[in-house]
């Protein structure tokens, strides 16, 4: 095994279904959750003014607050960053493509035009949180840029529909058509189920179970697997397709909308009313970590949160998500270590 990071990566958007950004109350109110628990610690009180203030008082809400009350999971949809020894990948283009955006135009800006200015675009699927940031990504419309868009048949189709200027529905939508995003130079369909290259890595592709079809791609590259598998509803537990698919993976992207109670229809989501939400193409925390254990995976990420759950919900899904690996790893007769979970956030970067 290599000892090296071969894969790095960045999590833009990880909220499911529809944005999700926090309200100016929810920030205000947690603002105050987060100062009474210092007060109340007796964490603020030897504070003084001076050059270190700041310091000192970003030491303490690290050291001190939990993640949901010092920070947040984000709002943005799925978008994820891959850099890979030789080449940098999309991996769908939800509103979090947007900042992603910001961030290359400012890498990019002094990089001359051609390879280091380039990047392989893969959609899994032509839902519009995972298609949404696309006309808001300022790197497309810079002709020193160039990007190839990976997806099945359909979802070229798709894309067209809303992009192609000889579209019937151009404009329609989105003002831009890809008349003005310049530095899109090809589109690459891929059929379910086939397998190509992107510079050193290799990528497998696998057919997911979602309404309208969707892919999950494995990248695979001196001896390091990712597995990016979004937007699947795992009829069964495990799930014998993502199983084989994920075999051995380094990290497991995938998504655990719900607990199977609220799948099941047996409890609400925040503010959502409870409802069964079978046939919906999602998946439940527990399948997640039946699926992770069964595959062998090392790490397990899970995202596409409900818009409904608060993060204060979100941090108490994870700990329940730690505590089914837990059970799902030892009746398998594995140790604890054998495998660690977590729900992404925003921001989180990571490396295999």
């Amino acid at each position: 095994m290599p000892t090296e990071t071969v894969f790095s990566i960045v999590y833009w958007g990880v909220t499911g279904t529809l944005t999700a950004p926090l309200r100016p109350t929810e920030i205000t109110q947690r603002l105050v959750a987060a100062v009474k628990q210092l007060i109340e610690r007796g964490r603020l009180a030897d504070l003084l003014p001076g050059p270190e203030l700041e310091a000192n008082v970003r030491r303490r809400i690290e050291d001190e607050l939990p993640f949901h009350l010092r920070s947040g999971y984000g709002g943005n949809t799925t978008c994820v960053e891959v850099q890979t020894p030789d080449a940098l990948l999309i991996l769908d283009c939800g509103s979090g493509l947007r900042e992603l955006g910001v961030s290359l135009a400012e890498r990019w800006r002094d990089k001359p035009s051609g390879p280091q200015r380039s990047a392989h675009v893969l959609v899994t699927h032509p839902h519009l949180d995972h298609i949404c940031g696309t006309p808001y990504f300022s790197p497309y419309y810079d002709v020193n840029n160039r990007f190839t868009l990976w997806g099945s048949p359909s979802l070229i189709h798709q894309l067209g529909v809303l992009f192609d200027p000889q579209s019937r529905m151009s404009r329609h939508y989105f003002p831009p058509t890809y008349e003005q995003m310049k530095a899109i130079e090809e589109f690459r369909p891929i059929e379910p189920g086939s397998s190509f290259s992107i510079g050193s890595t290799h990528i497998r592709t696998h057919p997911l179970t979602h309404p309208g079809g969707c892919l999950a791609y494995r990248l695979e590259n001196a001896g390091r697997a990712f597995v990016f598998a979004t937007d699947h509803e795992q009829i069964e537990s495990p799930d014998a397709g993502l199983v084989a698919f994920a075999r051995g993976a380094d990290v497991l992207y995938t998504e655990g909308q719900y607990t199977l109670a609220e799948y099941e229809g047996r409890e609400p989501i925040g503010s959502s009313p409870a409802m069964p939400r079978q046939g919906w193409g999602h998946s439940t925390i527990e399948a997640c970590a039946a699926t992770a254990v069964a595959a062998g995976v090392r790490e397990l990420h899970v995202g596409h949160r409900d818009p409904a759950r608060s993060d204060e919900g979100i941090a108490r899904l994870e700990e329940y998500l730690r505590e089914r690996l837990r059970d799902e790893l030892r009746r398998a007769g594995r140790p604890e270590d054998a495998c660690q979970a977590r729900i992404v956030h925003e921001g989180l970067a990571v490396s295999c």
